[in-house]
């Protein structure tokens, strides 16, 4: 994700909370292009005030 920052990508992204505490976060996002589908779960943890990912798995479809 840190390569895609600023860039403007051609394609329909939605983002859905999976599920969310204080500390922790998981996160679906989908990205639909022309052609294909690109999912990513993602885990997100809380450091001080400041969400940072963790971990993304995705898959394409």
């Amino acid at each position: 994700m840190k390569k895609q920052k600023g860039q403007q990508l051609n394609c329909k992204t939605s983002t859905t909370i999976v599920e969310q505490s204080s500390d922790y976060m998981l996160a679906k996002v989908t990205q639909q292009f022309e052609g294909f589908t690109k999912t990513d779960l993602v885990t997100l943890v809380n450091d001080g005030g400041n969400w940072k990912v963790s971990q993304s798995i995705n898959s394409y479809k």
